[in-house]
């Protein structure tokens, strides 16, 4: 019977144990989620800025198409 240090032993069971292959992988996958989130919010935050822009100035050009009554 071959004997092992703590570390071997320690080395050996943490290569068995498959916990901290799942935590590594959730790890990965909640990063990679965030990243996208971020671009994502990025483009849709410009992209509505841009939008309430052009409805600002259609707006400002209706105002201007109105007749003002003479006085």
């Amino acid at each position: 019977m071959k004997t092992y240090t703590y570390l071997q032993a320690l080395l050996l069971r943490l290569r068995k144990d498959k916990f901290g292959a799942v935590a590594t992988e959730y790890a990965f996958l909640i990063a990679f989620i965030a990243i996208v989130a971020a671009a994502g919010m990025g483009l849709l935050g410009e992209n509505l800025s841009a939008f309430f822009d052009d409805i600002g100035q259609a707006l400002d050009s209706a105002g201007d198409a109105i007749p003002t009554l003479p006085t």
